[in-house]
């Protein structure tokens, strides 16, 4: 199928189980400070050529790993048990570094997709063992199916030609770009959906503290590895 002719959808429609007023617990991997900011404003000038766009700012860039559940349906207790579980598990993990991009064209905007590090993967299978250990996989969301991160760029108010999108990401040149990142941590955050975004405020973070990745302690464990912009 020739994705060019097809137009994206509107980001904003409600999703199963999702009503106003309703919010829901999250892990995710948010980029650095540093590295957010340079995504927006490498980004920005190709976004605002193309109408019916609007890009996600620093604040809210962010890469969903493992949902947990909606807030209403989450005992105290448990998530207490969750947290504990989740933190101790992933305390064991060093920090590990990741490849944002090139950008894609999907059915709701524009993304950059993740290499998909061993690492990361190793960390999802923990937040879900540590979900387990509370719940039945039943309960568990997305439980089995594989991880596909992705870190949303822009999102489309309004159905847009695939092909104006795609000629104005390949117009700046970005077919190749890529920018890399260090994972150190991971937040679960209360993620809501009001005045037509979404939202998050973070609940609790889990540090990554097992000695740094290999190839951090070369680089300098901590800090943003270099990447390719255009």
């Amino acid at each position: 199928m020739d994705m060019s002719a097809m137009t994206t959808a509107s980001r904003w429609w409600w999703r199963p189980g999702w009503t106003p007023g309703r919010s829901f617990y999250d892990w995710q991997v948010m980029p650095t400070q540093p590295v957010a900011d340079k995504l927006v404003e490498i980004f920005a000038p190709t976004v605002a050529r193309v109408p019916g766009l609007e890009q996600v700012d620093a604040p809210r860039l962010r890469v969903e790993v493992q949902g947990v559940g909606f807030v209403d349906g989450v005992k105290g207790v448990d998530l207490a048990r969750l947290v504990e579980g989740s933190r101790s598990l992933l305390a064991e993990h060093a920090p590990f570094p990741i490849t944002f991009g090139p950008p894609v064209v999907a059915a709701d905007g524009v993304r950059l997709p993740i290499a998909l590090p061993e690492e990361l993967l190793r960390v999802r299978e923990d937040l879900t063992r540590a979900l387990t250990d509370v719940w039945i996989r039943e309960r568990v969301p997305e439980f089995g199916e594989p991880l596909l991160p992705y870190l949303a760029l822009a999102y489309t108010k309004t159905p847009v030609p695939v092909g104006e999108i795609e000629n104005a990401l390949a117009a700046d040149g970005f077919a190749d770009f890529t920018l890399d990142d260090t994972v150190s941590s991971l937040s679960l955050v209360e993620l809501v959906c009001e005045n037509g975004r979404y939202d998050w405020s973070e609940v609790v973070s889990a540090e990554l503290s097992r000695d740094p990745h290999p190839l951090l302690e070369r680089l300098g464990a901590g800090t943003a590895l270099a990447g390719s912009p255009r």
